[in-house]
Order: structure tokens, then C-alpha cells, then sequence
């Protein structure tokens, strides 16, 4: 009896051993991602009343804050750690290349998510990206990270060393795209402590993946059947992005793409894309709680797409004005348009703001001929003047703060006139008909005059001839 009881208490004790380290091992679980640093606290457990611990909402083209907090605080990516691999992968790749699997995806924790690829399998490039976002395949990452490296590099590196090598790419394009405050590991944000990034990093990364237009392509795709090219079992592919998701109560018609990601460490993480009048817009929301990603993500879009609207004010190329030139060659038409030629310029507004938006221009007087005294001569340009030479300045401004500031400048070439040319009229000058019609009568009196001597001539030699004749 003594024997059983000593036989049940091992027989628990075991038990109990076994679900301290089961749940040791789910404090780290990665179902699509991972966790934080040091420096702001970050990585907290998540409660189910907490909100997003950061977020941020910008404006895609100029990469402005619409609204934000705590965008600076260092989190976990978790499984939105992809969208930079994805990015570099598209950027540095052939996506119809095909890649082999190899035994990198051996080296993906057990309990994070994988796209189900097993080792010698062929895939393009490109449907090794899609079954990264779209399933948030980990085991996808790595043979991404493995082939991109040893690529890049042009070397057989092993495994881990072509890995390591990707994560200093990652840490490279991070930083060439504003990412500043973060550190990456790894290609598909399994938590390690020093793998983190922010909410504001992560809508810069994501600003510059959607550059890309395979990029823009993929992250919109929400499912995709494919086949194990091994096995030859089917294989479905499915996000779990609900703001995507038609059936969903959470979807949002304005949406075009997003990665979600989440570990215990990292709580619910979503990257999101939107677009609406002529406006894209990227949410980032990092450390929620389970479900409220969805909501929160969409307020960030509604509160963008409600209060700010993107208006480009200047386009390249816009004739502002045109001036009659003085002193121009014989020929040239005496007419200069200026234009603006930085370029096309716009921004973000506030609505209520664009009323108020001013545009002043500068005229450069050393450009211009000494007024003749008359106040009704329109001011006129003086020859020579080169294309692309600068005749004034414009500048754009709100309630008095400068926005900025963009040179006018000559549209071609006008030479100016020579002693030759000082022989001919200025067709520009409006006084040119009177010229004319004065050249036209001294002319005609000349001829005129021409006729009288030679009739007169011919009347002098007509009697000379009658008077000696006789």
C-alpha cells in the first residue's frame, strides 16, 4: 500500500514537472512572432483591458505623424518583423528564382507558426514571400534569409552564418529607411530580448516596403493553395488579418494590406494599410490585447482619413508667368515663360487648414530692364537669359510659417541682340506698326522722288534733242 502511494506521488510530482516547463515554454511562445529591451519598459504581459502599449498612424508619401502615443517606446514586433524581411527579399531578389529548402528550417522553434515546408522542396522566391506573410511562416523566413544572404554575400555560408548575415541586412536597410530605434535578430521576430523595434520604426520600414511594388502586391493577399512540392500533399495558406478578411465583423473597406503578429511577450501586433481620397495611410499598433488590435487600428485610420487630407500645391513644369523680353535677337519672338522647376511639392493638411495656405513670389530685379517711366508698361525681361536660370522665387506659406520655398526659372534660351540685329525692327515693341507705317511713307516718297528726277531727266534730254535737231 505504502509502495502505491509512493508510486502516485512520483507519478504527480512528474506531472507537475512537466507543466512547469510546458508553461515555461508558452511564456515564449511565438505563434507569428516575439519580444523587447531595455531602456522604456516594454514587453509587458498584456491584460484583456490594457490598450495598445504604442501606436502611430502616418501619412505613406511624406511619412508624417498624424496622430500617435508612445510611438518611441521599444516593443516586440513579433510576426511583423516580416514585413522588413519581405521588403529586403523583393528589393535584393529574383522572384521567379527558384529556391531549394534547406536545413535552416530545422533551426525555427518548435511553437512558432511555419508556412509547412519540409527540406529539399523547390519554391520560387516569390511564393516562398507569400507564404511568409500569408500564413506567417517562420520556416518561410529563414529559407528566405539563407538564400537572400548567401546571394548578397556570394559566399556558401552555413546556416546560422547566412542567417546572421540577413540580420545585419536587416539592421543596414532598417536604419536607410528611418528605423533608428530598433534591433533586429531575426527574419521572422521570434521573441529574443534584443530583438525590438517601435511603432514609429515600423511604419518608416513600412512606408519604404510600399515602395515596392511586389511588396504592395503581396501584403494585400489574404490566401493562397499551393502544393509541398515533396510530398505532393495540398497546402492552404490563410491570414488572420480580419481587417482583410470580407466575412469578418472587423473588416475595413479601406484597407489594403497589413501583418499581424503576436507572442506573449509582444501581446497582439498589427501593421496596417489603408487608403481613401487620394490619401494612404499606415497604422502601427504594438503590445494590445487579444481582439482590440482590430478597433484600434481602425480609429487610428478614421481619425487620419477625417482630419487631414494631402494636397500637392506646386507641380513641376507650371508656367507662373510669362514676360516680354528686352534686347532679345532678331527673330526670337520676344516673349520668356518662367516656370517652377524643383519639382513637384505637396503635404499633409489639416483640413481646416488649407484656406490658409499662401503662395508669394519673388521677383529678381537684376533680372529685369530699367522701367521706362511709364507705370503701364508690364515689367520686361533683359537678354541674354539661359534655360533653367533663375527669374524669381515662390514661396509657400501657412499662417506665416514658411513651408517652403522653390526657384522660377527661364523655360529656354533668349540670346540677345546684336549690331546686326540693331539694323532690324523689335517685332515685340507695340510700337512697331508706326515704325513701319513711317518706313513705309519715307519710302514712297523716295520713290516718289525717283520718278519726278527721271521724268524730268527724260523731258531735259527730249529738247536738247528738238533744239540741236533743228
Amino acid at each position: 500500500m505504502r509502495h502505491k502511494r509512493f508510486e502516485i506521488k512520483k507519478i504527480l510530482s512528474g506531472i507537475l514537472i512537466i507543466t512547469a516547463i510546458v508553461s515555461g515554454c508558452l511564456t515564449a511562445y511565438a505563434s507569428a512572432d516575439e519580444t523587447p529591451p531595455d531602456g522604456k519598459p516594454a514587453g509587458q504581459e498584456v491584460s484583456p483591458e490594457s490598450m495598445a502599449q504604442g501606436e502611430v498612424v502616418i501619412e505613406q508619401q511624406t511619412g508624417k505623424i498624424l496622430k500617435a502615443r508612445e510611438e518611441h517606446m521599444r516593443l516586440y514586433p513579433a510576426s511583423t518583423t516580416k514585413i522588413l524581411t519581405a521588403w529586403i527579399a523583393s528589393e535584393y531578389g529574383h522572384l521567379d528564382e527558384m529556391v531549394t529548402v534547406g536545413d535552416e528550417i530545422n533551426l525555427v522553434a518548435w511553437d512558432g507558426t511555419k508556412a509547412g515546408l519540409v527540406e529539399n522542396e523547390k519554391l520560387t522566391l516569390r511564393d516562398l514571400i507569400l507564404g511568409m506573410l500569408i500564413n506567417s511562416g517562420n520556416d518561410a523566413a529563414n529559407t528566405i534569409a539563407v538564400h537572400i544572404a548567401r546571394s548578397v554575400s556570394g559566399k556558401p555560408l552555413k546556416a546560422q552564418e547566412a542567417l546572421n548575415y540577413f540580420s545585419n541586412l536587416m539592421n543596414q536597410r532598417a536604419r536607410e529607411a528611418g528605423a533608428r530605434e530598433s534591433h533586429f535578430i531575426n527574419p521572422h521576430g521570434y521573441h529574443d530580448p534584443n530583438h525590438y523595434t517601435t511603432a514609429y520604426d515600423l511604419a518608416m520600414i513600412g512606408r519604404a516596403a510600399m515602395k515596392n511594388k511586389f511588396f504592395r502586391q503581396a501584403i494585400s493577399v489574404t490566401s493562397m493553395d499551393t502544393t509541398n512540392g515533396v510530398t505532393g500533399e495540398p497546402r492552404f495558406w490563410r491570414s488572420r488579418n480580419k481587417l482583410l478578411n470580407r466575412k469578418s465583423s472587423q473588416f475595413y473597406e479601406y484597407a489594403t494590406g497589413g501583418k499581424t503578429g503576436y507572442t506573449s511577450k509582444s501581446g497582439q501586433c498589427l501593421v496596417s494599410f489603408a487608403a481613401k481620397d487620394g490619401m494612404d495611410l499606415i497604422a502601427v499598433i504594438l503590445n494590445s490585447a487579444a481582439g482590440q488590435q482590430w478597433s484600434e487600428a481602425r480609429e487610428l485610420f478614421e481619425y487620419g482619413f477625417a482630419n487631414y487630407q494631402y494636397r500637392r500645391i506646386l507641380k513641376n513644369g507650371t508656367v507662373v508667368k510669362s514676360f516680354p523680353v528686352e534686347n532679345h535677337v532678331s527673330g526670337d519672338g520676344g516673349s520668356l515663360a518662367v516656370v517652377i522647376s524643383s519639382g513637384d511639392w505637396g503635404d499633409v493638411f489639416l483640413r481646416q487648414d488649407i484656406p490658409e495656405i499662401r503662395k508669394e513670389i519673388q521677383w529678381d530685379e537684376s533680372r529685369f530692364a530699367k522701367p521706362n517711366g511709364d507705370s503701364n508698361t508690364p515689367p520686361r525681361l533683359n537678354a541674354p537669359i539661359q534655360k533653367g536660370q533663375s527669374i524669381g522665387e515662390l514661396t509657400v506659406s501657412l499662417r506665416g510659417k514658411v513651408l517652403t520655398r522653390v526657384p522660377l526659372t527661364a523655360v529656354r534660351n533668349v540670346k540677345k541682340r546684336t549690331a546686326l540685329d540693331a539694323l532690324a525692327p523689335d517685332k515685340s515693341k507695340k510700337n512697331f506698326p508706326w515704325l513701319i507705317a513711317i518706313f513705309s511713307v519715307a519710302l514712297a516718297f523716295l520713290l516718289l522722288k525717283i520718278i519726278v528726277l527721271r521724268i524730268n531727266h527724260r523731258r531735259r534730254r527730249r529738247n536738247y534733242y528738238l533744239y540741236h535737231k533743228f
